[in-house]
């Protein structure tokens, strides 16, 4: 879904399955659902184990059931990834955590209100975890990222590869527009005169554009180019001569609006 302009966004996702799947079938080819049983005696709230409390696989993690991606199961842990780290498989994230994503995979941690997810602002619990269209039963959603996509640097919460993007998340039926991490490219927009087309086929790769800009569109999908994103009141942050514009109908993570340079 792109968003018309004044300017078109070039990348959307929402729930997990959007474009942020619960990698893939849940396998992710590192045998998750193969994954050692590491049952307590338990009398946990969600059985075979609990994802909120983590109650239930002793030194392993509560997360989906990899094998069907119906309900909960025990899980190994590989390496205890946070926010800050990539994953190739359920595996490679802590205890109350979620590998989302596909080539872009990061560490979402689970949730169950807005105050889980750190100090915000712009972290907030919204990523609905779904498969097949669908919510998945008895999995809590996950916290989209607190980093701000026109200072990828302030706070430095997306893992090394990673910059900050806008998205639009579909929470509970509402489409809520977040912040979180993709994967980082290289292209930027000049001081001055036309910026470096990230189009690719007949569409926006968001991926090919650099940290602080997003691959976006102003004449209906004809030119895609990666734009620095802006802040408003103010439109500040644009280089040179350029001018910060809205989205269309405009993008709004945590009170505050973004644009990009133009």
């Amino acid at each position: 879904m792109y968003r018309a302009l004044v300017v078109g966004l070039a990348v959307v996702i929402a729930c997990a399955t959007a474009g942020r799947d619960v990698t893939g079938d849940g396998t992710s080819g590192d045998g998750a659902h193969d994954a050692p049983k590491f049952l307590d005696a338990n009398n946990c709230a969600t059985q075979p184990c609990d994802i909120p409390t983590q109650c239930g696989c002793g030194s392993g993690a509560c997360d989906i059931d990899g094998s069907d991606l119906m309900g909960t199961a025990c899980r190994a842990i590989m390496a205890p990834g946070h926010e800050t780290s990539t994953c190739s498989g359920p595996t490679g994230c802590d205890k109350g955590y979620v590998c989302l994503g596909g080539t872009d995979a990061s560490c979402h941690k689970y949730c169950g209100s807005n105050a889980d997810c750190g100090s915000g602002p712009r972290g907030m619990c919204v990523i609905d975890i779904t498969s097949g269209g669908g919510v998945i039963p008895g999995i809590p959603p996950a916290c989209s990222s607190n980093c701000d996509p026109a200072n990828n640097a302030n706070p430095a919460v997306c893992p090394a590869t990673m910059k900050c993007a806008a998205f639009t998340a579909t929470h509970m039926g509402s489409n809520i527009d977040i912040a979180d991490c993709d994967t980082a490219g290289t292209i930027t927009q000049p001081a001055s005169g036309n910026g470096t087309t990230c189009k690719v086929g007949t569409n926006g790769d968001d991926t090919l554009c650099a940290a602080n800009h997003s691959c976006t569109t102003v004449d209906g999908g004809t030119t895609f180019f990666c734009r620095k994103y802006c802040t408003f009141p103010g439109g500040g942050g644009c280089p040179g001569t350029k001018t910060c514009i809205h989205f269309n109908p405009a993008l709004t993570i945590a009170g505050t609006e973004y644009g990009v340079c133009n």
